[in-house]
């Protein structure tokens, strides 16, 4: 079944700054991932305010926002993006979810995964953080690497974009940061209710 992700705002790639100037690098910290940086590497960290909140901010972005924007997905690819109404008429039949906040690729955690009692908690603490993907050096540990694959998360440093055909990697993110939704390979991982 196809499912309408929208949001009152859709970027196509995530950038984040802390408005009070650059952190401090820190491996526990989630990163957006764009290889085409607008910003210096350390001013684009994501600086959670809590374990399952991220600075976001309506700073620059590779690619304009989209007000009233959707993606189309399907499965676990990306099968359109645009405004909400074009994919309303073009696929009707569509499941619509809608968002409140900014929906945009889920982030790439640079750092060691969260501490957690199992390793499937550990993993599944990343998706309240809007993370899909994670670099190998941190999956070295053979039941950490087994639940990431359970769970699909990407074993990459690239960085996630919407495009039509890629993967479809999601987060949905408040004003104040807070993680709404992610959304790993077309699968909802991880709602805040």
């Amino acid at each position: 079944m196809r499912t309408l992700h929208t949001a009152p705002m859709l970027r196509r790639t995530r950038t984040h700054h802390d408005p009070t100037g650059p952190s401090p690098a820190v491996p526990d910290r989630a990163v957006p991932a764009a290889s085409d940086r607008a910003v210096p590497a350390a001013s684009d960290r994501a600086v959670p305010a809590a374990p399952d909140r991220v600075a976001v901010s309506a700073g620059a972005a590779v690619a304009d926002p989209v007000p009233d924007g959707a993606v189309l997905v399907d499965g676990d690819r990306i099968v359109a993006v645009g405004p909400l109404a074009d994919l309303l008429s073009a696929y009707p039949r569509a499941r619509v979810r809608r968002w409140p906040g900014v929906l945009g690729p889920a982030l790439v955690h640079d750092g060691p995964l969260p501490p957690a009692p199992t390793p499937r908690e550990r993993v599944h603490a990343l998706f309240r953080r809007g993370v899909a993907a994670v670099p190998a050096a941190h999956l070295a540990d053979p039941e950490l690497r087994a639940a990431a694959a359970r769970n699909h998360v990407a074993v990459t440093a690239d960085p996630p974009e919407l495009v039509v055909g890629g993967r479809a990697d999601l987060a949905v993110f408040t004003a104040d940061g807070t993680c709404v939704a992610t959304v790993v390979a077309g699968r909802l991982l991880h709602r805040r209710t």
